[in-house]
């Protein structure tokens, strides 16, 4: 999928319809919709959505959208959801590799961006 200059100017930061990858997806794909959150794409086709995924490349070029830097035109890829990443798919979750117990006691440090648009189906951010 190609985003251009045009694409570009005719977007807005921190919208997930409107920023310059929406913009682009929609021309492109001929969609009624879009929604591109900082991992995940919905094109809205009717009454049908399509989820793609978002390599870090395009998720790098979002976060420095929506803090006020530009959106790099060229070609970018979206990509499907692995069968692990699919909606209905079975997830393992706790245990670790070879161990039949739950990570008990292992503290996960997570980091959370700011700044940027909001994730689908999460928190509301500044």
């Amino acid at each position: 999928m190609e985003v251009t200059e045009n694409d570009v100017k005719h977007s807005a930061k921190k919208d997930l319809n409107g920023c310059a990858m929406a913009v682009a997806a929609k021309r492109q794909f001929h969609a009624t919709g879009m929604i591109v959150s900082p991992s995940v794409a919905y094109v809205v086709k009717h009454d049908k959505a399509i989820r793609f995924q978002l390599p870090t490349s395009v998720q790098k070029e979002i976060v420095s959208f929506d803090r006020g830097g530009g959106f790099a035109s060229g070609t970018y890829q979206l990509n499907y959801p692995k069968k692990s990443q699919r909606i209905g798919a079975r997830a393992e979750r706790g245990l670790s590799s070879g161990s039949r117990e739950p990570n008990k006691g292992k503290r996960r440090f997570y980091h959370v961006t700011t700044g940027i648009r909001a994730v689908i189906g999460g928190k509301k951010r500044d």
